[in-house]
Formats: C-alpha cells, sequence, structure tokens
C-alpha cells in the first residue's frame, strides 16, 4: 500500500548529508533508500503486522529510536526499525494526528484533535532505561500522560472547538523548553518547565487574519516563531504572544517580528 508518512533516521538527520528515511503505511513500517531500483524500501529493514494497526504518523529520537502512533489512539516505541515494539501505550482513544519526541527520547508529545498528551518514557525502577529499550510492563505501570488542552473560557470566546494542528517541541542542540501547536487562526505555546511542574493551562495565545497551516520553533531558539500561513510563511517574536483573554483571542494580532 502507498506511503502515508515519512520521518527522518533520527532527530534532525534531515540536517545532514544521511540518504535514507523512514515510511509509514496503514500496517508498516520500512526504509526507504532513493538510490535503489523498483520500490525504494530496504527490504531487511522493516516491519509489518497482519493486522492493520492504522498507523498514522511516527517521529525519532536523536539516537534513531522509533514513536509511531495510529488512528486507534495507540502508540508503539521501538528501539529499531525491524523489532518488535517494546512498548505499546494506549491512549484515550482518539486518533493521534502527529508525534513528536525530545532528542534524549524521555518525552513524547501526542496531539489529537482538542488536545496534546505529554508522556514520559523513563522507567521507574531507577535502571535509567527508557520505553523505547525496554517494556514499560502491566498497566500500573504506564506512564500516565499529562493532558494539555485548553480552558472553556477560551474555547467559547474562539467561537469554536480547538482542532490542534501536530504540536511540536522545540528544537536544537539545547534541552527543549517550549510546546507549539495551532488551531484555526491561533498559534498556543506551552511552556515545558511549567508543565512538568503541573501548570498545564499556562500557555499563550496569538490570533491571525488567517488560519494557521503549520507552526513550528525556529532551530536553535524557542523565542522565534516560524508561523504558515494559505499563502504566506512569517516569522514572530514569542513575546507578541500573549496571555489568553477575551482580547486576545478576540482581536487579530498582526505585529510580526
Amino acid at each position: 500500500s502507498k506511503v502515508t508518512s515519512i520521518l527522518p533516521n533520527s532527530k534532525y538527520s534531515q540536517m545532514t548529508g544521511e540518504s535514507t528515511f523512514i515510511g509509514l503505511n496503514s500496517n508498516s513500517i520500512f526504509r526507504i533508500d532513493p538510490r535503489l531500483p523498483g520500490t525504494k524500501r530496504v527490504e531487511t529493514e522493516m516491519k509489518s503486522y497482519a493486522v492493520k494497526n492504522d498507523f498514522s504518523c511516527g517521529t525519532t529520537t536523536g539516537s534513531g529510536e522509533l514513536a509511531v502512533a495510529s488512528a486507534k489512539g495507540e502508540l508503539r516505541l521501538f528501539n529499531k526499525l525491524d523489532k518488535r515494539a517494546k512498548t505499546l501505550l494506549p491512549m484515550f482513544g482518539d486518533p493521534i494526528l502527529g508525534v513528536d519526541t525530545t532528542e534524549n527520547g524521555k518525552l513524547i508529545l501526542a496531539t489529537c484533535k482538542t488536545y496534546l498528551l505529554l508522556i514520559n518514557t523513563e522507567l521507574t525502577d531507577g535502571s535509567g532505561a527508557s520505553g523505547f529499550t525496554k517494556s514499560m510492563g502491566g498497566a500500573e505501570s504506564k506512564p500516565i500522560p499529562k493532558r494539555l488542552q485548553l480552558k472553556p473560557e477560551h474555547v467559547a470566546y474562539m467561537g469554536s472547538a480547538p482542532s490542534f494542528t501536530p504540536a511540536r517541541f522545540s528544537t536544537g542542540q539545547s534541552e527543549e523548553r517550549a510546546i507549539i501547536t495551532s488551531s484555526g487562526p491561533y498559534v498556543i505555546t506551552w511552556n515545558l518547565r511549567r508543565v512538568k511542574q503541573g501548570h498545564l493551562y499556562d500557555y499563550q495565545i496569538k490570533k491571525y487574519d488567517d488560519v494557521v497551516v503549520a507552526d513550528n520553533f525556529r532551530y536553535g531558539q524557542d523565542r522565534s516563531i516560524v508561523v504558515t500561513l494559505p499563502e504566506n510563511v512569517t516569522m514572530i517574536s514569542k513575546k507578541s504572544l500573549a496571555c489568553p483573554s477575551p482580547k486576545s483571542l478576540r482581536s487579530h494580532i498582526v505585529d510580526e517580528y
């Protein structure tokens, strides 16, 4: 079946001379090498399932571990592409639309339509291992995700239920410090340190005159945000975002970086 998603061999490997990448379809994960004839698939590096898992998206860590999500709301963590998943995490049952990891793989960010899930992959046994390299065990030892969503009063101000674009961590060589997503004309960011401390509603918002197609942090910086609109790509300063209020949610803010 056709390729439904592609991802780099490791986080940021697209910035190197790496020639191959990883592809997904509804029930398979495989390496793609454009230099090969025919299908371009590396037959010795693939994992297929007889049952249709509805794989929807995936991501990789800095060392090449894989997190693969599904439309069933499941998340599988792989140490290597051609091996069985080390950990299967059943989420809340909603389709996962996007997934990202920190470079060290200790945190995973999954995007559902109306909320985000922040998942800690570190095992609680003190070994320093993660769910990518060792099974996270039974239901009692599965991590409890932190659920990030907008306050009901802010959703009311916005006039419609959120429909999040795939959320991302800030990028670069330093430790990730922020999370970004968008919904309609709104760009929303969370402070990752604050979220870890339990402040799940500590977010900032900026409104545009048009629907935001995609957004991400500038590489190496969490203070500059690249925003893609239907007919324009712009860069803004994180300082231009505001704490949500009736004024900031209803008015179109057009100041740019």
